[in-house]
């Protein structure tokens, strides 16, 4: 976590129902989500939407309708929502706090889990696609960043392209939808899909559990997704015959053949060799960063202006609170728990902002929840800002991080055209460039060489991870990297 800033809200709610903001979690393209406080003192994630998409016909019509899924979505593997207003001029919505990791996070971080572990992550993932098809909606986007792992089970979040079944997508023209290599191939070729899409996903996400591994490698979108159309999923290194088959079932290119939620929940629990509704065991190093997200959210860092977070209130709606100009979150759904993912930031390079540092980076973000939508008669949402911001826009972060078992060759990292190598570098690497806030869309690239060996690599802007890979080669020298916008 971090702390707050100066113009971050103190205080945010609707009527009489208002939450303390305490410390900031994460922040990204669409919004800034914050640990926050109930007047009864309960934990909560608040996500606040960037006032310029508030702006967007589209983007509200997308987000009520986030609001509504996750509202329809219930069970055990859900996360509670507990209060919304989608209709203020800054949308908001709070959902319970839940320290977690995301699966993506906790294989990057701690390798593969073990197969007693991805049996009971099966039966919970399993659990939560029941509830999610019996609420007649599709998820459209389950992958191992979607996925937290919380000291009592996973959760299944995120539902910002899922749709009712029988409902027209809203998607727009021209934009993809789903990650590549966890897509199904019926939504790669744009056909109508169904819950056995997120069957499919739900396999390529177990695979990945278990080998730390896509299931069809790593490389640019197109390539990916044509082999997601045209090759079998890579499933030699699952040597768990039961667990094999039970994924390759789940990954039939064919939609009809694969099995339903109800069907995995069956076939899962006659299969477990652990028994069935044994709680999973995580590994020591993700058990213990989930720990540490729950300290974090009892002893929260003060306020960067030394404020006690009280202040006095308003009403944003009929004006536009300055004090949201820049703000920053990535717009998901149903959870809020402090999990690094997804990102968006500034990054220009080197500079006096910019330093080396050989130590790794502690994972910081979230991925917030939603909620309800506003009814007639709901007050607008009330905030309370800090102090005015000064005249300089503050910054924010890039940071590119480099782990393996090799000392590299060499590293060049590129933002916005401006490069800068290295030689002869020491893993683990990490380069930490402040940024002002804009201009809004920037380019990075990361690119090293390397003996025989393998190297992993993250970007990350404001905590989020905007992008991650795995390179191994038995050539010398190899290379390796990537490239994104944020």
């Amino acid at each position: 976590m971090r702390p707050l800033e100066h113009d971050d809200p103190r205080w945010v709610g609707t009527g009489d129902r208002r939450y303390r903001v305490l410390a900031r979690i994460g922040s990204g393209g669409m919004g800034t989500v914050y640990l926050g406080r109930s007047a009864g003192g309960r934990a909560v994630a608040i996500k606040m939407v960037r006032p310029e998409l508030a702006e967007d016909r589209e983007f509200r019509r997308r987000f009520r309708r986030e609001v509504m899924v996750a509202r329809a979505v219930g069970g055990a593997y859900a996360v509670a929502v507990l209060d919304a207003d989608p209709a203020a001029e800054v949308p908001w919505l709070a959902s319970e706090f839940l320290p977690s990791v995301s699966l993506d996070e906790a294989v990057r971080d701690a390798g593969a889990l073990p197969a007693g572990t991805v049996w009971a992550l099966a039966a919970g993932m399993a659990e939560a696609l029941r509830s999610i098809h019996g609420a007649g909606i599709v998820h459209r986007d389950l992958k191992p960043a979607n996925v937290l792992l919380t000291a009592d089970g996973p959760r299944l979040i995120d539902f910002g392209i899922a749709r009712a079944v029988d409902a027209a997508t809203i998607t727009r023209p021209g934009t993809r939808t789903g990650s590549p290599g966890f897509m199904s191939p019926e939504q790669i070729a744009g056909d109508t899909t169904g819950p056995a899409a997120d069957v499919f996903s739900f396999g390529a996400t177990l695979v990945f559990a278990r080998t730390g591994a896509e299931p069809f490698g790593e490389g640019p979108w197109h390539v990916r997704v044509s082999r997601v159309r045209t090759e079998s999923p890579r499933l030699d290194e699952i040597a768990e015959d039961d667990l094999r088959a039970l994924i390759a079932s789940c990954m039939d290119l064919e939609p009809g053949r694969r099995p339903t939620a109800d069907g995995l929940i069956d076939r899962i629990a006659a299969l477990r060799h652990d028994g069935p509704g044994r709680a999973y065991a995580l590994p020591a190093p993700v058990a213990a960063a989930i720990g540490r997200r729950a300290g974090e959210a009892e002893n929260p860092p003060l306020p960067r202006d030394g404020g006690t977070g009280t202040g006095t209130g308003g009403t944003a709606r009929g004006h536009r609170r300055s004090v949201w100009a820049g703000a920053g979150a990535l717009l998901t759904v149903l959870v809020a728990v402090i999990v690094v993912l997804g990102g968006a930031g500034r990054p220009p390079v080197a500079g006096p902002g910019v330093r080396d540092d050989a130590a790794p980076a502690v994972p910081t973000g979230v991925l917030p929840g939603t909620g309800t939508g506003a009814t007639p008669g709901v007050p607008a949402l009330t905030v309370t800002p800090a102090a005015p911001a000064p005249s300089a826009a503050r910054g924010r972060q890039l940071e590119f991080h480099l782990t393996g078992d090799v000392r590299l060759i060499s590293v060049t990292y590129t933002v916005d055209g401006r490069s800068k190598t290295l030689k002869d570098v020491k893993l683990p690497w990490r380069k930490t460039i402040e940024i002002p806030k804009s201009p809004d869309i920037n380019q990075w690239r990361i690119r090293f060489r390397f003996p025989a060996g393998a190297v992993r690599w993250r970007v990350l802007v404001d905590g989020f991870e905007a992008g991650a890979g795995n390179s191994s080669s038995t050539l010398v020298p190899s290379r390796g990297g990537g490239d994104g916008a944020v």
